[in-house]
């Protein structure tokens, strides 16, 4: 039974409350046993990551950042984020992309101890192109995005709405952030071009960008995911001009099951709005 006008918008409104105050992750859907190895990371780990990011490269000289690896506190910015515009714009095929991104070691985050750089997975030539959060300890082990509970959950809306076969998923950002900790605007500044690549050679008709890290990277906006979400914006890029539709991620549809419904509604609304 489809959700009345007044409850939908009391739970966004519950929803973009958590979101803006990084309490996505704030109740589980079936108890934990914090005293299993696995799950203690789960207390150990970073914040959330905010829902404003502010994507501006930081200028060239300035504060260090903390958390550059040593042997990187130097890091021209401005010069390692030409470099990799030259480098993203230079690929012309899937594997050369990869090929750049791996031989470009001016990028901070690929230093904290990620086991692999992660791909995407799906259709190369895809109807719709699903970018999503930062890599997982899931995605880290596989080196392919969307994997685990999230990616079965995600697998599962994609096959539902008749997209599975023609979807291509990947990460905001090639590398798992040290302890799953927030992005930062370095990271944002120096992965966005390959990100943009990737979008030109996939060519896709459509856009779901789940989280507020994949609305940084994909689209250089500091915006509330919850005020930005279930709106139709296009993106350009390269000649590119596609429309856009911003979701909640799947991570927090598992701990909030009462977001499905509104993921549902954006994910068919896009699914429209590009006659997919």
């Amino acid at each position: 039974m489809p959700y009345s006008d007044d409850i939908s918008q009391e739970i966004e409104s519950y929803l973009g409350f958590l979101i803006d105050h990084e309490l996505d992750d704030a109740y589980e859907t079936e108890p934990l046993n914090r005293t299993l190895s696995e799950n203690k990371q789960r207390i150990q780990r970073a914040v959330a990551a905010p829902a404003h990011i502010q994507v501006t490269a930081p200028p060239a000289g300035g504060a260090v950042n903390a958390l550059r690896p040593p042997g990187m506190v130097h890091l021209d910015i401005a010069a390692a984020q030409h470099e990799a515009k030259q480098r993203a714009a230079a690929a012309r095929s899937f594997d050369e992309l990869y090929a750049e991104l791996d031989a470009f070691q001016h990028m901070p985050l690929r230093h904290e101890g990620a086991k692999a750089l992660v791909k995407f997975r799906g259709a190369p030539a895809p109807a719709l192109m699903v970018i999503g959060e930062p890599p997982d300890p899931d995605e880290d082990d596989s080196g392919l995005a969307f994997a685990g509970k999230p990616g079965e959950l995600m697998d599962k809306a994609l096959k539902a709405a008749g997209l599975e076969t023609q979807s291509l998923l990947a990460p905001c950002v090639p590398w798992r952030p040290a302890g799953g900790r927030p992005l930062t605007p370095e990271d944002v500044t120096l992965s966005a071009p390959f990100l943009h690549a990737l979008i030109r050679l996939a060519q896709p008709k459509a856009l779901l960008l789940l989280g507020a890290p994949a609305v940084a990277c994909a689209l250089n906006l500091d915006q509330s995911l919850s005020k930005l979400r279930g709106r139709v914006v296009s993106y350009h890029e390269n000649g590119l001009q596609i429309p856009v539709v911003a979701a909640y991620p799947p991570r927090l549809l598992l701990s909030q099951p009462q977001a499905k419904a509104l993921f549902w509604r954006d994910l068919l609304e896009l699914k429209v709005k590009a006659g997919l």
